[in-house]
């Protein structure tokens, strides 16, 4: 069990860490060098993505996707997509939880306080849906910078502000839930 926490964690952080790797990768290798430690990290989360079916789908379909890419000459095209198949994966799970409750941030919620209310559950919906516009804007900017090809520019927004963006939103649900809570 230690070990698929250890495991799934390194997964994460190499995700995390991934527009930094692939910037740095695209500079130094050929881009299909570049690519299939990047479908590895799918294959594996694939086994290790505890959240589901869908989730492991998702990533397995991925991993397939970039092996194909890099077999058919077109990885570097591909590399620079990958943060907008993320967010559109995002926005799939969360909009498909929007019209088969409970939606995602109910269940993580469930997970930390247990029972909750009405007046909660509403909140949490309220919170998917603007998690559901965060991955829409979040998405088509990535593609943006996919498009332009700008390997500067994607990895200034992709590798940095995106995910300032998400630490941002992170921090306003946040202190906003604290008032809701107080509220009551």
């Amino acid at each position: 069990m230690r070990l698929k926490a250890l495991l799934d964690n390194g997964l994460k952080l190499a995700l995390l860490l991934y527009p930094v790797y692939v910037w740095w990768a695209i500079s130094h290798w050929h881009p299909a060098a570049a690519l299939l430690p990047v479908a590895g990290i799918a294959l594996l989360k694939s086994f290790t993505g505890g959240a589901g079916l869908a989730t492991r789908s998702f990533f397995s379909l991925t991993c397939i996707g970039l092996v194909l890419a890099m077999l058919l000459g077109q990885s570097e095209h591909v590399l620079l997509y990958y943060p907008v198949w993320m967010n559109a994966g995002m926005l799939m799970l969360f909009g498909y939880s929007l019209f088969y409750p409970p939606t995602v941030v109910e269940r993580i919620a469930r997970l930390m306080d247990g029972e909750l209310d009405q007046k909660a559950i509403a909140y949490t919906r309220k919170v998917t849906q603007v998690w559901c516009g965060f991955f829409l804007l979040n998405g088509s900017i990535a593609f943006i910078t996919a498009m332009l090809g700008n390997w500067d520019l994607w990895l200034l927004y992709n590798g940095g502000i995106s995910y300032g963006l998400m630490g941002l939103l992170m921090f306003v649900e946040w202190q906003v839930r604290r008032v809701v809570k107080t509220a009551k």
